[in-house]
């Protein structure tokens, strides 16, 4: 049996839209659902009594719990020997469920297995792979805020290092996967145990999936399972407080995986502190837009388009794309929040910067 944990919060439609992709992804095992609602408001928890059925269990919550605590939650109450732990703005591809299902089974030590990941219907952005968090790594990217010629180091580790999980047809040993999508086993949280239930929010899968590591086994990405995310598109929340959480958890995750390398991390909240520095990367300025803006090449030579919030580009989205222009889809544009945004675009062949613009969402 497979036993699907989601956690909602006020994401009723996506949830629906979540637990169906699943259902009809014809997996031959027998399947239940198990609904985690972490105080969300009324109308929304009457919307969940919608989706109650033989195989849906709907375990409600009148307060926020917290993510890692109600994922536990569905995990006590789990009877299949495999756990899929699911955000509910996920929608899965047909066949994507059993891939992942196979590499969990036939891979070597394998703990956990993702799939590859999309930013929006169409699949015309890949979401990049989660990065294992490490003082050194905050480190690197702090770094390219001062140094221009660090800037483009890292910026072209990472880059390589992603096109390898992009493009890579056989699964992927990676250090860390998304949290909005794991597929693991009874026989693993057995052994390595759930989430840790003291992260405030952040963060409890970043410590889960290292914690699977230190067990002595390996992360996956299967790249033949193929999902949506809806990044962003969850219920709203506090920014300011929630940015105070993630904060917290991370100080939380490196003081219990890293205490040799506080020293380093101390140093590097004085360096976030010292004032903003602007990262030596030249952008083509585009101006305010309404609507997707269009970029336009002199040759049609396969190329890469990363896109992203963050004037360093990592993360970024990436789109791979022919010809000699390319606009942001209209679902992936209607679904950006307002704000700043960058793009870099690459030629495939040499990894050859073919521009870099900036622009603003109104």
């Amino acid at each position: 049996m497979l036993s699907v944990i989601a956690v909602n919060h006020n994401s009723s439609e996506l949830l629906k839209e979540c637990l169906s992709s699943i259902q009809t992804n014809q997996v031959a095992e027998s399947l239940e659902f198990l609904v985690i609602d972490s105080g969300s408001r009324e109308e929304e928890v009457a919307r969940l009594s919608e989706l109650k059925s033989d195989n849906v269990n709907i375990i409600l919550s009148k307060e926020n719990i917290g993510y890692a605590k109600a994922v536990n939650i569905g995990i006590r109450h789990a009877h299949g020997d495999f756990i899929l732990i699911t955000n509910p703005d996920v929608f899965y591809n047909p066949g994507s469920i059993r891939n992942m299902l196979t590499s969990l089974s036939e891979l070597p030590r394998c703990g956990a297995a993702a799939p590859k990941t999309w930013w929006n219907k169409q699949m015309t952005f890949l979401l990049p792979f989660s990065e294992s968090i490490t003082p050194f790594m905050i480190f690197k990217k702090e770094l390219m805020r001062f140094s221009r010629s660090v800037s483009e180091s890292v910026l072209k580790g990472w880059l390589k290092e992603t096109l390898v999980y992009w493009m890579s047809e056989k699964p992927v040993r990676i250090q860390m996967l998304s949290g909005a999508c794991i597929m693991t086993t009874r026989k693993i949280i057995e052994h390595i145990g759930g989430f840790d239930e003291t992260f405030p929010l952040y963060f409890e899968d970043t410590d889960w999936f290292l914690r699977v590591r230190k067990a002595g086994y390996d992360l996956y990405m299967a790249p033949d399972a193929h999902i949506i995310h809806y990044y962003s598109q969850s219920a709203g929340q506090d920014m300011e407080s929630s940015q105070k959480k993630f904060d917290d958890s991370m100080e939380k995750y490196i003081r219990k995986h890293f205490r040799g390398q506080l020293s380093l991390y101390n140093q590097l909240k004085k360096l976030k502190n010292c004032g903003h520095k602007k990262a030596y990367m030249h952008y083509d300025e585009m101006g305010n837009f309404t609507a997707s803006p269009a970029f336009t090449f002199e040759d049609s030579a396969r190329k890469l388009l990363l896109l992203s919030p963050v004037e360093t580009m990592i993360p970024s989205a990436g789109a791979f794309f022919e010809g000699t222009s390319f606009c942001i889809p209209e679902d992936l544009w209607d679904s950006l929040w307002q704000g700043r945004y960058f793009v870099k675009v690459f030629d495939l062949m040499h990894l050859k910067s073919c521009g870099a613009w900036s622009w603003r969402k109104e």
